[in-house]
This record gives structure tokens, sequence and C-alpha cells, in this order.
């Protein structure tokens, strides 16, 4: 291109960036919440989810932040995730409205930032990619996590950030291995999850793996040695376990592939020296009395839904209950992961667990749910307790992830009426949803909302507007109802779907697209 042409093009592209920071200014791209709601929200940030991907150094953050040099998309992005974990009265502070609608608007808010490429540090804009795909987009919505990891994935391509050495700052050499891990991680977590291909292939990366060292400035030095070392830890190890994963994903959902016997025999046991060999601040269980180790729990979590995807299918074909052995590992698998969230559900800590969670215990509920529906005397009750556990966790989440309720009422309904009858008086302190938990918990159906409610009283979220769709929804004229003979029948279908419930819901989500299958 000619020099001229370069010039003019520069002052175009200069003239367009002045013309969209207007607007962008205009529309509140550039507005934050007070300095007091705007510090816990960051607080929330750093204590619930930077812990498990530090692709920041927590110390420059701040410093960014005292003198105002930060970026503002990475700003709006991390106040995104902190409004998912932070308190009920911070939300209240914040005065926005309920929790899916503060995400909303700071989510919208760091979407119109990278719609403008106002920003122009590339490694910034990926961290602000990474943190966006933790939206929980609508049905058929394009711009989900998947856009949002894919065009991280391409971008950090473009940079080599998947390429061994190429950086002579190694302060920033390591926010770069870190972030690239992280994207890993959550890619393979997200093409677990929805059934898709891996879109990061091995074979095309030759970054090095994670070290200590690569975490020497990510987080705070008031943060205490021993945090540090675990956090460190719990991340070397999840992307060791993404890498596991991902030979499962591509093996599952790979036109013509599968595991061969002695393939999945020879992953479990490396599975099993994987876990033989953590160290021991990532070891679960303790005799001192402690509180269980939040990272060590979740870590553990997605271990044993790797062993369940590797034998799910042995457990769920074996209509016989003649559990093989292969079958009875993914049992067992599901069976510790119950242990570990009634574990967890004490501190009330489980709802800030990272998203994975979520598609964990929607795998180890399915197992539970076959092994209840063949079951006889102790052996159902057992299943019947664990699978509560796995949906009381699932509770847990929805007050941040927003797992769609509907789902879990139905499996409610068909493990437990009474049970199903009480968490929904609990889930708002009105009179409407005491209601709501009586009419379900008499007659012969179990009540769903109508098709004539609209998603919003579908996919409750756990918000007065939601409450008061369910209950519209129960006294409407015409009830979309299932008998249990019916709930059980879709079920259980669904799970022999490869448990097609993506990170908290169904493939086919939406009633009115549901046909009982016959």
């Amino acid at each position: 291109m000619p020099f001229q042409a370069l010039q003019e093009q520069n002052q175009w592209e200069s003239e367009r960036r002045l013309a969209r920071k207007k607007i962008l200014q205009a529309e509140g791209a550039f507005s934050f919440p007070p300095a007091e709601v705007r510090l816990e929200l960051l607080q929330a940030y750093f204590k619930w989810f930077h812990p498990h991907f530090a692709i920041i150094d927590e110390e420059d953050f701040w410093a960014s932040y005292q003198d105002f040099t930060f970026s503002a998309l990475s700003l709006q992005a991390m106040m995104f995730i902190g409004v998912i974990h932070c308190e009920e009265s911070t939300l209240k502070a914040l005065g926005w409205g309920n929790r899916h609608r503060a995400k909303w608007f700071f989510y919208i808010r760091a979407k119109d930032l990278y719609d403008s490429t106002y920003e122009t540090d590339k490694v910034k804009v990926i961290q602000a990619l990474f943190l966006m795909s933790f939206w929980r987009a609508g049905a058929l919505l394009e711009k989900d996590a998947r856009h949002w990891l894919g065009t991280a994935i391409s971008l950090s391509q473009t940079r080599a950030l998947h390429r061994s050495g190429g950086d002579t700052d190694e302060g920033r050499a390591r926010v770069k291995r870190r972030l690239w891990w992280a994207i890993y991680v959550r890619e393979r977590q997200c093409a677990s999850a929805l059934g898709l291909p891996c879109r990061i292939r091995d074979k095309d990366c030759d970054i090095e793996p994670l070290s200590s060292a690569d975490f020497t400035a990510a987080f705070s030095p008031s943060t205490p040695l021993e945090d540090r070392h675990r956090f460190t830890v719990y991340t070397i190890s999840m992307v060791q376990l993404a890498v596991f994963l991902g030979r499962v994903v591509d093996a599952g959902y790979l036109p013509g592939r599968d595991l061969a016997p002695e393939e999945r025999v020879k992953l479990r046991n490396e599975l099993y020296k994987w876990r033989q060999d953590l160290p021991s601040i990532m070891q679960l269980h303790s005799d001192a009395g402690d509180p269980p180790n939040f990272q060590a729990s979740m870590l553990h979590l997605a271990y044993n839904n790797l062993l369940i995807l590797l034998h799910r299918t042995s457990f769920v074909v074996d209509e016989n209950n003649n559990t093989s052995a292969d079958g009875n590992v993914a049992l067992q698998a599901a069976a510790r992961n119950s242990r570990i969230v009634e574990d967890m559900l004490p501190d009330g800590n489980i709802g800030h667990a990272q998203m994975h969670v979520i598609t964990n215990l929607f795998n180890t509920l399915c197992i539970h749910v076959v092994n209840f529906r063949r079951s006889n005397g102790i052996n159902r009750t057992l299943a019947e307790h664990r699978a509560k556990l796995c949906l009381l966790g699932l509770q847990e989440l929805q007050k941040t992830w927003e797992v769609t309720n509907w789902v879990l009422q139905l499996f409610f309904q068909y493990l437990d009426r009474e049970t199903a009858s009480r968490l929904a008086m609990e889930a708002d302190d009105g009179g409407a949803a005491r209601n709501v938990g009586q009419s379900t918990s008499v007659g012969t159906t179990a009540q769903l909302p109508s098709q004539q409610q609209g998603i919003d009283s579908i996919a409750i979220r756990n918000t007065q507007h939601d409450t008061e769709g369910l209950a519209s929804a129960a006294t409407s004229p015409k009830p979309w109802s299932w008998t249990l003979d019916e709930a059980d029948q879709y079920l259980f279908t669904q799970i022999e779907n490869d448990f097609a419930f993506g990170e908290g819901t169904l493939q086919q989500w939406c009633p009115e697209d549901l046909v009982i299958p016959e």
C-alpha cells in the first residue's frame, strides 16, 4: 500500500475511534460504580476467581488501578466476573436489580468496548475475551461461551501465545503462559460440557507447561504463602487434567473415533497414577478436622468426572444391573463426588466453585439417577441420597452461575416430591413460592412452566420476577405437565444421550421444543 494511502487510512481509523469513543461514553461503557462498590466487586474477583485463573499479575493490576492507568475493557470484564461472586449487600449497593441483570450490564459494556477495538493492548483484549466467555448466553444466541473462547484462541494464536519463546520480557511471558493455559483449560471444559470437538490441538503447540515460577507475581504479596502454593498447585493440576479431558473428548466426539478397551484401561491407569502423584496440598482429606480444601475439592470433582466419562457407557447400558468392573468405576467415582459435595455444602462456598463443577455434578447426578432407577432396598435409598446431594450442590451453584432451575425441579420431582416441595418453599420468602411448593407436591404430575410463560419462567434464576413466573406457571390453565413415568422415560433418554446438559442446561432446553419419547 502506498505511504500516502496508509496515512489516510490511519487518519480515517483515528477519526472513527474518536467518534466511537464519544458514542461509548454516551452509552456508559466508560462508566463505573461508586468507588466502594467497585472495590468490593474487585475483591470478590480476586477472592473467588483469580486463584483458579490467574490471568493477570495482581499487584500490577492494583498499581494501575490506584493511578488510573487501568484498561477500561479489563475493568468492565473483571467486574462482570466480580458481580457473579459478590455478596448480596454489594449487589444491593450496586442498585442494578438482580444478579443476572447486573452481570448483563457489565458484560454488555465489555462487549461494546471490545467491538469498538478501543483497547490496543492485545494481551488485555485476550484476557477480557476469556472473562467474557463466562457469560451465560440464551438459547441459540451467537455470542456464547464458545464464540468468545474461539475469538480468544484465534487472537492468542495470532500473537503466538501457544508457542515457546519469543518474548524477552520474562514477566510478560509468564502472564502469557498463564493466560494461554487458562484458555486451554476452559476450552476443554466447554468442549466436554457441550459435546463438541476441541479447537486447540496439542500437536500445534510447543508452549512450556506451567511451573511454579510462572506464578511468581500472580498473587498479591499479602496473600499467605500457603494459599499461594495451593492456588499454584491447583492451576497446574487442572491443566494436567485438561490434557486428559481433551483425549476423552477427542475419542468421544470426533467422527469414527472411539476408545478401544485397552486404550480406555491405559488412560484410566494414567489417571490413577496422576491421582497418586498429587502433592499433599491437593490431597482431599485431612485427619486434623480442618474444613475441606476448596481447590482440592474442585480438582477431585473434575478427576472423578473423567472416570465417569470414561466408563459411563459400561454403566448406563447395563440394564441387568450386573455392574461390570468398568461400570463400577463410574459408579464409585460418582459416589466420591457426592461425598465431596456433602463436605463442601456446610461451608456455604460451593456456589463460588468454577463453572466446570456444574457439568461434573450433572454427570454425577445422571449416574445416581440411573442407579436409583435400577436399584432396590438400601441401594436405592443410597442412590437417592447421593442424587439429592448433587441437586443441593446445583441449587447453591444456581445462585451464581444460573443453573436451569426447571431441570433441577424435574429431577427432584422424580426422586422425592417432599424434597422438591421443601426446596421450592425455601427458594423465596414470599407466599408465591410456598404455593408453588404445595402445588408440586400433590397429585400425580410434576408441574413445569407452560409453553406460554417464555424462557424467563423456564430458566429460573432465583430472582423475584422468575419466582413470580414460576408461580403464574403453576396456576396456568394449560400447564406443561409430565407424569412421573414420562419424566422417568425422558430423563433416562437424556442420560443415555451422552449426559447432554451442557453447562447447566439441556441441549434441548425449551419445553415447547421437547417431545416425550415414545
